[in-house]
């Protein structure tokens, strides 16, 4: 039996979960860029995790077009810890009822730092963090923005794995 474990990260909190899924699991795993369409039918058990931005979760078109014959375990990891309302937007966002119904979801939480945005987005950030600080009368919303822009958060804790990892080994 062959299993992997692949994953799509920008700031290496999903990385690092799918380290230790791979781990516990003794599964291989590799960059999503490194894996290639025609390998799916070498793997009996594929758990592919992403990171979530904007409320899109990096490469899952991609993922669920190549995967729609074929069950996977597909894996969220974003900045918030657990929130609810989040994990079902993500959801939303990213899948049908159809492909939430044929793959496994689980949502792993993350973390948020600014720090590490880079380029254009970089930019376009630093533009609205100086607009939303010169606003009198700030929203909640834009309160939560401008402490999480100089509180980096990171929830990312191996505990979070067991689910997943308990959900695996079970098929």
């Amino acid at each position: 039996m062959k299993n992997i474990v692949l994953y799509k990260s920008k700031y290496g909190h999903t990385f690092q979960y799918a380290t230790w899924i791979a781990e516990d699991l003794g599964w291989e795993i590799r960059d999503l860029s490194k894996f290639k369409k025609a390998e799916i039918k070498d793997y009996d058990t594929i758990i592919f995790g992403s990171g979530v931005y904007m409320g899109k979760m990096n490469k899952i078109k991609k993922v669920l077009e190549w995967f729609k014959d074929k069950p996977i375990i597909i894996v969220a990891c974003a900045g918030n810890n657990n929130v609810e309302e989040d994990i079902t937007d993500i959801k939303n966002n990213n899948f049908s009822e159809e492909q939430l119904a044929f793959h496994t979801f689980f949502y792993l939480p993350g973390g948020v730092d600014f720090s590490k945005v880079k380029g254009i987005i970089k930019m376009m950030l630093n533009v609205f963090i100086k607009i939303v600080e010169r606003k009198k009368k700030k929203t909640e919303d834009e309160e939560a923005i401008l402490d999480s822009y100089y509180h980096p958060t990171n929830y990312v804790d191996k505990k979070h794995i067991g689910a997943i990892v308990s959900y695996a080994e079970k098929i």
